[in-house]
Order: structure tokens, then C-alpha cells, then sequence
């Protein structure tokens, strides 16, 4: 039995070694494998990073636009919320996905699993990660370092005018009460008068009062918005705003 396992090992050298010398086989020196896997960790940690720069941007132009709160209005507000979405940079964001599951395909922990289970954990990875970092000063402070044209590289990201206009909706902060409506302050400082009619509807209730972050549903006409619905809301909204924005360091 163990000259019938010698054989079969010393005829699998031979083939192997005749496979070399006819050219078959390639020999690989070994700085070769370790830079092919430092190479896969940097491309990996690089779509990571992406990947979560897409999402809680995207997350962040949502909000600041009003378009993450149209669910809450109904079959209307998710008909422009579908028309709405940064499509491109959703599509941007799968892609890099894929991606980043064709090289986390090389680490054995993820090659010895099935790919939908690899696929879910990066999503739900990103997903919680993106919005994490969507809450905190990441983008609102690059978004004032592009308005200030601080941001050469990717300014014009966030200056597109998506992120703080969306056609029929309008977010802002009350600024004053009006006998049939009231004022809002936008994110650029343009103000708006909001009319309210018997048929507006008002989520979560009617009481609003000024300083109040609200997003506004309704057809606009110059400097007036005729509200078919309201919605009061509580984030990061008033960091957009110029007298909060985060103060400029110290030099």
C-alpha cells in the first residue's frame, strides 16, 4: 500500500515537472503572491471606503433635499422620491459592490461561503456604516467647505444643486408665522412663503412654530409654495443652515 502511494506521488512530481519544463506550468517567485495580496487588501480597503462615502452621501443629499421624508406623504410623495433618487450614484454604489465581492472572493473566510451570504454581510456592513457616518459632521462640513469653494477636488459634488433643490418639495426652517402660512428660511438662505390651505395636510399635527426644521410638499410659483402637505422634522437639518454652520478652525 505505501509503494502504491510513493508511485502515485513520485508520478505526480513527474507530471507536474514535465508540465514546467515544457512551459505548461509558470513558476510564480513568491514576491509575486505577496504583492498580488497586498494589492487585493488595498483594493478592498479602497471600495470599502468608497463604498461608504457613497452611501451616507447619498443618505445626506436625501435629507438635505427633503427626498428621504416623501414615504411619509403618501403614494405622491413615493412617486417623486422614486423620480428623485441619485440613481447614478446608487448604480455607482452596486457596482463597487460587485467589485469589492470579486476580491473579497480571494480571502478563504469569504471563499468558503456562499456568495449570498458574503454579498448580504457587505451590504448590511456598508449600510450601517454609511449612515453612521451620514450622522455625524462628515458631509455637512464638506458641504460648506465646497460653498466656500474650499473643496477644489470635490466641490462640484456637493455644490449640485440636487442636494439642496427638489422640484415641488422645499425644506427649510421656520422663520415666521403668517396669517395664512408661513416663512421658511432654505438651506441657501432663499426664503419662501408657505400657504397653507384647509386641504394641506400636516405630519405628524398642525402645531408648528418658527425655528422649526419642516419639509414643504406643494407646487411653487416664484417666492410661494402652495403646501399640499408639511411635515415637521428633527435632524441634522440646521447644520446646512449659515449661522450654524461648523465654525472655521483656528489657524
Amino acid at each position: 500500500m505505501a509503494d502504491t502511494n510513493n508511485q502515485q506521488q513520485n508520478s505526480i512530481s513527474d507530471i507536474v515537472l514535465n508540465k514546467i519544463k515544457s512551459g505548461g506550468v509558470k513558476m510564480r517567485p513568491k514576491i509575486y503572491f505577496v504583492l498580488k495580496t497586498i494589492l487585493i487588501i488595498f483594493g478592498t480597503a479602497v471600495l470599502t471606503l468608497l463604498i461608504l462615502f457613497l452611501v451616507s452621501f447619498i443618505v445626506f443629499a436625501m435629507r438635505a433635499s427633503g427626498t428621504l421624508f416623501l414615504p411619509s406623504f403618501g403614494v405622491f410623495g413615493l412617486r417623486i422620491l422614486f423620480i428623485s433618487l441619485p440613481w447614478f450614484l446608487i448604480f455607482a454604489t452596486v457596482i463597487s459592490v460587485i467589485l469589492m465581492e470579486i476580491l473579497a472572493k480571494h480571502f478563504a473566510i469569504v471563499y468558503r461561503r456562499p456568495i449570498v451570504y458574503s454579498i448580504l454581510f457587505i451590504i448590511i456592513l456598508v449600510l450601517l456604516g454609511g449612515i453612521i457616518i451620514e450622522r455625524t459632521r462628515f458631509h455637512p462640513s464638506l458641504f460648506w467647505r465646497s460653498q466656500e469653494k474650499r473643496l477644489p477636488i470635490m466641490g462640484g459634488f456637493y455644490r449640485d444643486p440636487s442636494i439642496t433643490r427638489l422640484q415641488n418639495v422645499h425644506r427649510g426652517i421656520i422663520s415666521e408665522i403668517t396669517s395664512n402660512g408661513f416663512l421658511i428660511k432654505k438651506p441657501d438662505n432663499q426664503m419662501l412663503t408657505i400657504i397653507v390651505t384647509p386641504d394641506t395636510q400636516f405630519l405628524p399635527g398642525r402645531e408648528i412654530k418658527e425655528g422649526e426644521a419642516v419639509v414643504v410638499m406643494g407646487r411653487r410659483e416664484d417666492d410661494t409654495v402652495y403646501a399640499f402637505g408639511i411635515r415637521r422634522i428633527e435632524d441634522q437639518f440646521n447644520m446646512f443652515m449659515l449661522e450654524h454652520r461648523p465654525p472655521r478652525p483656528m489657524r
